[in-house]
């Protein structure tokens, strides 16, 4: 029965191994970058080690799955739920980028769209690739205009940098403030709209 036992946690843990494999893969495919992982015969022969070897606690997978690996998958996920005909589905890795290179909360830029304009599909304008919003006054004001998504997103990623996280503004209910300022007479709906959203992509 412990043998049994052992080799299914065993399995599971080759599983992990091969999930998360495949993760890192399709994450450096994205990036360009080359991958090698072990072979068939070298999985087998640490399947074999880890038979023979008693084990010592209760944890099933030794790899992890780090931010980096998962994030892309996740707003992938995330847009496929909710509006799996966004324009934004392609764009996934860029959320990611730029949400690293201003050093902000990956998830706050597709949730703001998805409050703004169900993920993109419903802008100012046709052709205006602002999913956000962004300078949006009134019904005569069509918006500011992008030239494209990556630019897009891009833009918003440093804008929020700037306007926000530079001055230490990173609580939902005082950006929904300066972002919606009419959400906060409707019990900061525009900030909990958001909060949801991010929540889901946890």
């Amino acid at each position: 029965m412990k043998r049994k036992v052992s080799l299914y946690l065993v399995c599971l843990e080759v599983a992990g191994i091969v999930i998360v494999s495949n993760l890192a893969v399709i994450s450096a495919h994205k990036k360009g970058a080359i991958l090698t992982l072990p072979s068939p015969k070298e999985l087998y022969s640490s399947l074999q080690t880890r038979m023979a070897l008693p084990k010592s606690s209760g944890k099933v997978l030794s790899a992890s799955i780090t931010a980096d690996d998962a994030r892309t998958f996740i707003v992938e996920r995330f847009i496929k739920r909710y509006k799996p005909d966004s324009p934004f589905l392609l764009h996934a890795q860029v959320f990611i980028d730029e949400a690293d290179r201003n050093k902000i909360d990956f998830r706050i830029i597709p949730a703001i769209a998805m409050c703004e304009s169900n993920l993109g599909t419903r802008l100012p304008s046709s052709d205006s690739f602002n999913a956000w919003g962004i300078a949006v006054y009134t019904n005569a004001n069509k918006g500011k205009h992008f030239e494209g998504w990556p630019e897009a997103i891009a833009w918003v990623a440093k804008f929020i940098r700037e306007k926000f996280y530079n001055r230490n503004i990173t609580d939902l209910y005082d950006i929904g403030a300066i972002w919606a300022p009419p959400s906060v007479e409707n019990n900061y709906s525009w900030s909990r709209c958001v909060q949801g959203f991010m929540d889901k992509m946890e």
